[in-house]
């Protein structure tokens, strides 16, 4: 006959775990051991513990670059603020020199010019002359005779048709009067080597005939 024993007293079961402690904030996701704040690895199942690393703050770039941005702006402003006093200072400068009065040319006193005789032939005499230019009207004829005359030629004007020997209706620039043909082809060459080319010896009769 067997005798069963019964021992009585607490069965055995899975082990308790002891509450975390104050200073411990955290437990392992593997095991439930309590994990201080700074702990990596876990002292019961060796499991590493993931730490969640806080982000950088934003707010010191920002800072950063609004601190260049004020430089930058500030040395903007005092640039703009030496070119405003050079401006002025230069305008100060200019207003503060006496404006110089433009030169004024004094004109001289022309010359006092002789006036220019124009001879005519007087009536009745005859001989030889120089014939420089002729023209159908006066007024052109007297013309050409003051621009001899301003050249230094002894000019005059005679009216052709009053001689016989002449081409009638020109206004003729004559230059002398001589009584010999010799003469007046002397005083034609002589105008010649001064410049007149035109310059010809020509006989010049009394109106109305010889």
């Amino acid at each position: 006959m067997s005798v069963t024993t019964e021992t009585h007293g607490p069965q055995p079961g899975p082990q308790s775990r002891a509450p975390s402690s104050g200073a411990e904030d955290d437990v392992c996701a593997h095991c439930g051991a309590g994990l201080a704040r700074d702990q990596e690895w876990c002292l019961e199942c060796g499991s590493a513990r993931t730490l969640i690393h806080r982000p950088p703050d934003w707010r010191i770039p920002i800072a950063i670059v609004g601190v260049v941005v004020l430089v930058v702006l500030a040395g903007f402003a005092i640039a703009l603020i030496n070119l405003s006093t050079n401006a002025n200072r230069s305008a100060q400068t200019v207003a503060a020199k006496p404006a110089t009065a433009p030169a004024v040319s004094t004109p001289k006193p022309a010359a006092a010019q002789k006036p220019v005789t124009i001879a005519g032939w007087p009536t009745g005499l005859s001989g030889w002359t120089v014939v420089l230019a002729q023209r159908r009207r006066q007024a052109r004829a007297e013309n050409v005779a003051r621009l001899f005359a301003g050249a230094g030629v002894e000019v005059g004007v005679l009216y052709s048709s009053n001689h016989p020997l002449l081409v009638p209706g020109y206004w003729i620039v004559f230059s002398g009067r001589y009584p010999t043909e010799a003469g007046a082809l002397t005083a034609a060459k002589k105008l010649r080597a001064a410049g007149h080319r035109r310059a010809q010896a020509r006989e010049v009769a009394p109106p109305g005939g010889i």
